[in-house]
C-alpha cells in the first residue's frame, strides 16, 4: 500500500463517506493493516471480496462515540492528512479478530465459483492441445489436466476448513452474524452498529443504517450529514472527528440499508 493510496483513503475518509480501497496485490495482512487505520479515524470495517482489480475493502463511518473520539484524537496528530500534509504510516499490526473477518468474507462459498471456474480455460487449452498434436501429447496434457483439477479441488476444501475455523473463531469471541442484501454473512462485534443496524441470526431485519442522528448531538461527527452525498456538490465539511458541535439537522432524505447506497461508494 503506496503513501498515495493512503493519502487518497484518509481524504475520503475525511468527509465522511463510504470508501473501497481496492489493491492487485494485497495480502489479509495488509489488509488489516488498513482497516485498523481506518478505525483510527472513526471508520469500521464493513466487507473484503475479490474483484477483477484484486481485493477490494469496504470501509463505512463508525457513528459510535467512542470512534467520534479516535478519530478527533488521529486529526489533531495529522491535521493536514487529506489536505497534502504528513499522512499516519500504517500500523504494524492489526487485531487478529480483524484478520479473522477479513479471512471469513474472502473464503465464503461465494467465492468458489471462481476456483471452480478457473478450470474451464485449463480444460479448453488441453483440449485444444490434444486436438492438434494428437495421441502423442496425451501423455504429457492428460496427466496436467487430472494435477489442475486435483488442485482446484483441494483448494476448494482448504479454504472451507479455513472459513470454518475463521467462523469459530468470530463466534468464540461473541461476534454476531450479519446479513448483508445479497445475502452473504458477515461476523461483526456485538457491540458494533452494524450489528444494531443488520439482522443477527434469528433477530429483527435490518433497519436504515446508523445516520448521524442516532450519536448524541454533542458528540455528532458531521455538522451535516455527508452520506449520501450529492452528486457534483462542492464539500464543505472539516474533515471527520474535527467538527464542531452544533445540533444534528434531520437529513431530506431517508437512510438506505447498510449495503445499498444509492450511489457506489468512492474507489481507489
Amino acid at each position: 500500500m503506496s503513501t498515495g493510496q493512503v493519502r487518497t483513503m484518509v481524504s475520503l475518509m475525511a468527509q465522511g463517506a463510504p470508501v473501497e480501497v481496492t489493491n492487485s496485490w494485497a495480502t489479509v495482512s495488509k489488509l488489516a493493516r488498513l482497516a485498523h487505520l481506518g478505525e483510527q479515524f472513526g471508520y469500521q470495517y464493513a466487507d473484503a471480496r475479490y474483484v477483477n482489480r484484486g481485493t477490494q475493502l469496504l470501509l463505512l463511518p463508525d457513528p459510535q462515540p467512542q470512534a467520534y473520539q479516535r478519530a478527533q484524537h488521529a486529526w489533531a496528530q495529522f491535521p493536514q492528512a487529506a489536505t497534502g500534509g504528513p499522512v499516519p504510516p500504517l500500523p504494524t499490526h492489526a487485531p487478529e479478530l480483524l484478520k479473522a473477518q477479513i479471512n471469513f468474507d474472502l473464503t465464503g462459498r461465494h467465492n468458489e465459483k471462481r476456483r471452480i471456474l478457473a478450470v474451464i480455460p485449463i480444460t479448453v487449452i488441453v483440449l485444444i492441445q490434444l486436438m492438434r498434436d494428437g495421441g502423442d501429447s496425451a501423455v504429457f496434457w492428460i496427466p496436467f489436466w487430472a494435477l489442475a483439477m486435483c488442485l482446484a479441488v483441494g483448494m476448494v476444501f482448504y479454504s472451507r476448513k479455513r472459513h470454518t475455523t475463521h467462523e469459530a473463531q468470530l463466534q468464540q469471541a461473541g461476534y454476531v452474524q450479519v446479513p448483508d442484501p445479497t445475502g452473504r454473512v458477515h461476523y461483526v462485534p456485538a457491540g458494533s452498529s452494524l450489528a444494531a443496524q443488520g439482522t443477527p441470526a434469528g433477530g429483527p431485519q435490518p433497519g436504515p443504517y446508523p445516520g448521524p442522528g442516532q450519536i448524541p448531538p454533542q458528540q455528532h461527527p458531521y455538522a451535516q450529514p455527508s452520506y449520501p452525498q450529492q452528486a457534483q456538490a462542492p464539500y464543505q465539511q472539516q474533515p471527520y472527528g474535527q467538527q464542531s458541535h452544533a445540533p444534528y439537522q434531520q437529513p431530506q432524505a431517508p437512510q438506505q440499508p447498510y449495503g445499498q447506497q444509492p450511489q457506489p461508494p468512492q474507489q481507489f
